[in-house]
């Protein structure tokens, strides 16, 4: 029997898990908290929870997230509560949509965890970032140790490497139309990463 390896793209050929359940490495959601302010008084949407590797970072540092899991049934896309911000890992095959939906509910802040290649593409150009919007894509943090996500975390919060380079895409909400002009930041995070025998 051929051996599956690891599926890096967005087609799906059996390798991915179901529901693109992968998980955020604690000190991937701890690196952005530190240099991205966010109101510990607003209120807040983690949609996409799955075993709340993000919500405990956030419960940690004082923020009181709401938040479900779509493998729960809970549907974001159908979402009509607003909240400040909203903060996730997103499935992969629905990233657009949830970001299209996070602008329509959020009043401040939007925070996705997404592959850097999320840059690309026509639709997302059109539809993203090749306009005029009150909700432009504002800055990006990107890793200098690309994170292996995989269906858990360990409790130290490092993680293991892999070729897929992930980031922090902020958009905010801003009073005027402008353009899309972000501000690409880079996170030294080589001491997060699992050193050989941890």
């Amino acid at each position: 029997m051929e051996k599956k390896g690891k599926c890096f793209s967005k087609v799906n050929r059996g390798q991915r898990k179901k529901g693109d359940c992968y998980y955020t490495p604690y000190r991937i959601t701890q690196s952005l908290l530190d240099v991205e302010p966010i109101d510990r008084g607003s209120s807040i949407l983690e949609p996409a929870c799955g075993d709340g590797a993000i919500v405990s970072v956030l419960a940690d540092n004082g923020y009181n997230p709401c938040h479900y899991d779509i493998k729960s049934g809970a549907d974001f896309l159908k979402e009509k509560r607003a909240f400040a911000t909203v903060i996730t890992n997103p499935p992969y095959s629905l990233a657009l949509e949830f970001v299209k939906k996070a602008q329509e509910i959020a009043t401040c802040k939007i925070c996705f965890f997404l592959k850097l290649d999320f840059l690309s593409g026509q639709k997302r150009f059109e539809e993203l970032y090749d306009k005029m919007t009150c909700f432009p894509l504002v800055r990006i943090y990107c890793y200098s140790r690309m994170p292996f996500l995989t269906d858990s975390v360990r409790s130290d919060g490092k993680y293991r490497t892999a070729m897929q380079t992930y980031a922090w895409f902020v958009w905010e909400r801003k009073l005027n139309y402008c353009a899309n002009k972000p501000i690409f930041h880079w996170l030294d995070s080589k001491m997060h990463v699992v050193k050989k025998g941890e």
